[in-house]
């Protein structure tokens, strides 16, 4: 019996940190190791209702602590540094090309090989080659853009 509650026990604390650290793993865990405590009160008592039992008020245990963790938790001071609590402002700041740039002349700040940046009218962008292998410092002509970056010739 004692073991049945120890992993019940472990269970619910893999499917608690489940919440606080993403990604599935410990949340699989948890749910795996119901069937565990399922099974280990098979063993011991044997028939079925034991083990449907465990299973069944485990799993609704699972729920509830979940239930809780999101309604309790984010709400004390511990969750609040815990879980993030506004919206991430802002974004990236790489240039996109627009079709303003096809056509014009830029220098390589890095081998394009065949991949590299480029500077068109002060602005730096990530460019392909169409030409192979191009050295730092080169002057190329863009002729078209394609998934944010843009395909140059040495011009």
């Amino acid at each position: 019996m004692i073991e049945v509650i120890g992993v019940l026990c472990l269970c619910y604390l893999l499917i608690g940190l489940e919440a606080i650290v993403p990604g599935g793993v410990l949340g699989v865990l948890g749910f795996l190791g119901l069937f565990f405590a399922a099974y280990l009160a098979q063993v011991e008592f044997g028939g079925w209702f034991a083990p449907s039992l465990t299973f069944l008020l485990g799993g609704l245990g699972a729920l509830i602590l979940v239930f809780i963790e999101f309604k309790w938790l984010s709400k004390s001071p511990l969750g609040k540094r815990l879980f993030m609590d506004r919206a991430i402002e802002g974004g990236s700041n790489k240039e996109v090309a627009t079709s303003e740039v096809l056509g014009k002349t830029g220098k390589t700040l890095t081998d394009l090989h065949p991949e590299g940046r480029i500077q068109v009218d002060e602005e730096i962008f990530d460019a392909v080659s169409e030409d192979g292998l191009i050295q730092k410092g080169i002057s190329v002509k863009v002729i078209s853009i394609e998934n944010f970056c843009l395909r140059v010739r040495i011009d």
